[in-house]
């Protein structure tokens, strides 16, 4: 087969885009805010795209080239597991592919060439013949012969497209955008922070949030439980006879948190009563004949430790498949397609599967280490935050992510971000009905002939533990959770009276009646984007943090004797019933007078210099809200 290379391919081609109904808001979003960037507004600067885990990263790079490339686009993944889910989804050979899949293209001869940059086995006729290239950035090192920096003129490339950015900082993709000078460069990230927690270089083109996810189901919603011992007690150095609590080795200053909670972690007391409460969570969403195959994914110190883990589930007959970085290609593969083809229940990993795997079955997180930061963090949860296919959704449950971890893993600032994100998700839920025109380390092993490591010590507990919940969710769907819950409990009770029999055996005879479940289920356009781009900001964006930022309730009135509220739109609390209604139409409204025109009558400019109205407006209120609040 002869393959046929266009240079002009991503000018000439006719992806359906801004129309099509198979791809999300955030994605069309994205790539509309990218092209003006380029394109319209004609910048040379980094272009920063911020999507959270699940929202549709892969198929967005995909649609980035279009219209905005010249010529090649080089895609660099920072591993070889996020390598693998790229080409897999964008390989023109695959049935399934991005660009079918969804309708951008409806014929495989309009699909671009690509190929998999695999140093000396790619032939340079090859890279000459094709339009994408995709590369794991080790591929990349300058030291190495046949990186593509040593075989290609530095004009190869028309358009860079780095995929979780917040790696770029690193000598060899400095490197890289170094000999590739002239390429422009789109960043794709779920964080515009660096590993080194500093602000990654270029321009935040589009950003969507975690809570605007969630709010439209593209992500799963999220609930934390921590495991609370009865009785607690620590040892130090081996000596049993001397029991702490932990509040005395804190307040006596014998050792600091950081030893509390790696002792916890590498306490298989505390371990097994956490994976005791992780197994009851699976079960329950696995019962009355699911067939979803619900998995837990739990996170360990070493690799040492995981073993550890993996014993302690199967002895309680939960088959464990273990992933880390030093097992051979064969063991990875046969693992990862256990885990795939649900030969396992949980997936115990180290420092493995935290960027770009993809297992929307992954619904529990069993925390068995700390996280001393936001990032590594954020990555592990984002594993089980990925949403199941909607055909494939029973129950309301299987859309809920769970996270358990034992209290003295001291992870509650760290919980803290996505609490905050469950609340804005609920206010943006109830902003979209207001219509406003009328989103390993294996360094705590003891090696052998080392000293004993005295980082941790040894925990014991005593009691019944308990489990809570973080009382703090009340969304929408956890509520209707409860509901159902509550439903089954009462057709349990009504069984057991009429057959007098116990309450198990009246589960036995509830599932048994429901059998198994069967799974239920241009000019014009840039205008029409930009309309919807600022409704979303003011709707998914602004009010939910200016809300959150200031302990607002969005269901209270105390705004309406807020100062904005006192003069020409003294009408607004009249006729809207809450905060964040208050807000939102407040917003729209300055904005409308601000331009000086109804939104119908906004010509093309209006709507660029609304963008940056909206700055103005967001910095004001921010002012306003610190004198309404108390905290100018």
């Amino acid at each position: 087969m002869e393959f046929i290379y266009d240079p002009h391919y991503f000018l000439t081609s006719s992806p359906n885009i801004e129309e099509n109904k198979k791809l999300r808001e955030p994605q069309k979003n994205a790539y509309s805010k990218a092209f003006e960037h380029f394109v319209i507004d004609n910048k040379t600067s980094h272009a920063i795209i911020v999507l959270p885990t699940g929202v549709g990263k892969t198929g967005l790079m995909g649609l980035l080239p279009y219209g905005i490339s010249k010529g090649r686009v080089l895609i660099i993944t920072p591993q070889l597991v996020i390598k693998d889910n790229v080409v897999g989804s964008l390989d023109p050979e695959y049935p399934a592919n991005f660009w079918l899949k969804y309708d951008v293209f409806t014929r495989i001869q309009e699909l671009p060439n690509l190929i998999e940059y695999e140093g000396k086995e790619t032939k340079d006729e090859w890279l000459e013949l094709t339009n994408i290239v995709v590369v794991n950035v080790q591929k990349l090192q300058e030291r190495l012969a046949n990186s593509l920096m040593n075989r290609l003129p530095s004009n190869f490339f028309d358009l860079i497209i780095i995929d979780e950015a917040h790696h770029s900082t690193a000598l060899t993709w400095v490197e890289v955008l170094r000999h590739f000078n002239n390429a422009k460069v789109i960043k794709l990230t779920g964080t515009p922070y660096r590993t080194d927690k500093k602000k990654i270089f270029g321009d935040i083109t589009y950003e969507y949030k975690l809570s605007a996810a969630m709010a439209h189901g593209y992500v799963k919603s999220l609930e934390k439980f921590f495991y609370i011992p009865d009785k607690l007690y620590l040892t130090l150095d081996d000596d049993s006879l001397k029991q702490y609590t932990v509040e005395q080795i804190l307040q006596m200053g014998i050792r600091d948190q950081d030893w509390v909670s790696r002792t916890v972690a590498y306490s298989p007391e505390c371990s097994e009563k956490v994976i005791v409460e992780s197994v009851k969570l699976l079960e329950n969403k696995l019962s009355n004949q699911n067939t979803v195959p619900h998995k837990i994914i739990a996170v360990a110190c070493s690799i040492k430790h995981a073993e550890q883990i993996k014993e302690l589930y199967e002895k309680h007959g939960y088959k464990s498949a273990i992933i880390h970085s030093r097992l051979s290609k064969d063991d990875k593969e046969k693992a990862l397609s256990d885990i795939e083809n649900h030969r396992v229940n949980v997936v115990i990993n180290v420092a493995m599967l935290g960027e770009g795997y993809d297992h929307p079955y992954l619904s529990i997180a069993a925390i068995f280490r700390p996280f001393r930061s936001q990032l590594p963090y954020a990555q592990f949860i984002g594993r089980i935050l990925r949403a199941l296919p909607d055909k494939e959704v029973t129950r309301v449950s299987d859309s809920i992510a769970q996270i358990i971890c034992h209290k003295e893993l001291n992870l509650d600032d760290l919980w803290e971000y996505y609490k905050k994100e469950i609340q804005e998700s609920e206010t943006i839920k109830y902003l979209a009905s207001l219509n406003l025109d009328n989103e390993e380390d294996d360094s705590y092993v003891d090696k052998k002939g080392k000293p004993k490591d005295t980082s941790y010590g040894i925990a014991t507990e005593e009691g019944i533990g308990k489990l809570i919940g973080d009382t703090y969710l009340t969304t929408k769907i956890i509520e209707q959770r409860k509901r159902e819950e509550e439903e089954e409990l009462e057709k349990l009770k009504a069984i057991q009276q009429i057959l007098n029999i116990p309450i198990e055996e009246a589960r036995k005879v509830i599932a048994q009646s429901k059998g198994i479940s069967s799974t239920i289920r241009r000019p014009d356009l840039f205008i029409k984007r930009k309309r919807t781009g600022i409704d979303s900001r003011i709707k998914e964006d602004i009010v939910p943090s200016l809300l959150d930022q200031f302990s607002l309730d969005k269901e209270s009135t105390d705004l309406s004797s807020c100062r904005i509220f006192k003069g020409k739109y003294f009408w607004i609390p009249i006729n809207y019933k809450n905060n964040g209604a208050f807000l939102a139409v407040y917003i729209n409204t300055v904005l409308k007078d601000m331009i000086g025109a109804k939104r119908q009558d906004w010509v093309t400019s209006d709507w660029d210099l609304a963008e940056k109205k909206l700055d103005e407006i967001e910095e004001y209120l921010i002012k306003v809200l610190e004198e309404f609040t108390g905290q100018a």
